[in-house]
């Protein structure tokens, strides 16, 4: 075999051996979502609701429309929107002028909840990352781009421009601390 043959042969082990990284890293963050949506009483389908009826804003989204959005039947949709009412996250009101639909908006108790779901999303996410070298994110975005993309592109990375300002140097105290900032 070629020296060209041995290199991607050898690339194409690597680049196997980060997507299998991804995804145990990827399995790990979901088994952590999991147990953490468990802590505030939610499934990954009530989360998803919640997210979709924040999204929604302060008029609500109709019950229908949540339904067609997470993929659902409108009686699965009807008990989720249930559970999540009876834990105080959402809350259901028929539509003033149509009864016919039913208008479902998050409580402050429901924003509080997925506030700390999304942080701990970010985190386990974050956390997937953390541990692969720059080198190997940029070789993931590109493998990702051709593999499920069908495209062929080039990840840089570009590092943050250094300030051309001089540091600033901290003035020289006068006098001697006042007493509160001593101790």
């Amino acid at each position: 075999m070629s020296q060209e043959g041995v290199r991607l042969a050898r690339d194409a082990l690597a680049d196997i051996d980060l997507v299998a990284q991804l995804r145990g890293a990827f399995s790990e963050a979901q088994s952590i979502m999991a147990q953490t949506l468990a802590e505030f009483g939610l499934t990954e389908q009530r989360y998803h609701l919640l997210l979709v009826v924040a999204a929604g804003g302060s008029d609500g989204t109709v019950q229908g429309l949540l339904a067609r959005q997470l993929h659902c039947p409108e009686s699965r949709i009807s008990l989720l929107v249930h559970e999540l009412g009876d834990a105080a996250l959402v809350e259901a009101l028929r539509d003033r002028p149509d009864r016919r639909r039913v208008l479902v908006r998050i409580t402050l108790a429901g924003e509080a909840a997925l506030s700390q779901a999304i942080c701990v999303q970010r985190d386990a996410l974050h956390g997937l990352i953390a541990t692969l070298e720059v080198t190997e994110v940029t070789r993931l975005a590109e493998l990702v781009a051709r593999t499920y993309l069908g495209l062929d592109l080039c990840v840089s990375v570009r590092t943050p421009p250094q300030s051309k300002r001089p540091a600033r140097k901290g003035r020289a105290r006068l006098g001697p601390l006042p007493a509160a900032q001593t101790g």
